[in-house]
Formats: structure tokens, C-alpha cells, sequence
């Protein structure tokens, strides 16, 4: 795994993210290497949960692409060029259901 893979796994697990799940991209795909998917049970935790991961990917020296997110969006995703992670509201993840369309590679 990459630094900043590691990075980002282990803020999302000390910020109590759920079921924080890993999809390695790097054969299949030369824009990324990684997929991270987890959850939080409510919109103000997924806010700062994803506040929490861009201060450390920041403060570790790598660099945010682009972070979508809305005003009480049930989805976040930062783009941190290698590695894109996807923060959702608990009851919205299942909706999604990333984790299955990528069922392959995990």
C-alpha cells in the first residue's frame, strides 16, 4: 500500500468512519490506484470526517485535487489524485452500493 493510502485509512479509522473498505484500482485504471469507501451516521460527522482526512493528506505534503461536495450532501468525495475516497451517510451508502460495482477488485 502507499503512504498516503495509509494515511487516509488510518485518519478515516480514528475518526470512527465505518466499514472502511479498500479497492485497489491500480491495474485497471491509470488515473488513480485506489478507491476508499467508508461511512458516517450523520451529516455533521461525514463533514468532519472529510475535513479531518484533507488536513492530514494536506499536512503529510500531498496534495487534494478536488473535493465535490454540496451543502448537506450525503456523499463527499476527495480526490487526492492516487487515491479517491468516498465518504457517505450511513442509510445512502447501500443506495450507492460502490463496493458491489467493484466487486471484482476488492
Amino acid at each position: 500500500m502507499s503512504k498516503l493510502l495509509d494515511i487516509i485509512t488510518t485518519t478515516l479509522d480514528a475518526k470512527k468512519a465505518n466499514d472502511i473498505v479498500v479497492i485497489d484500482f491500480k491495474q485497471e485504471n491509470p488515473l488513480y490506484d485506489y478507491f476508499v469507501v467508508a461511512d458516517a451516521p450523520s451529516l455533521r460527522q461525514i463533514n468532519a470526517v472529510a475535513e479531518d482526512v484533507v488536513d492530514a493528506i494536506e499536512k503529510a505534503g500531498f496534495g487534494v485535487k478536488h473535493i465535490e461536495r454540496e451543502r448537506e450532501s450525503t456523499w463527499i468525495l476527495i480526490d487526492a489524485f492516487d487515491v479517491v475516497v468516498h465518504l457517505f451517510l450511513t442509510e445512502e451508502r447501500g443506495h450507492y452500493n460502490l463496493e458491489k460495482l467493484y466487486q471484482d477488485l476488492i
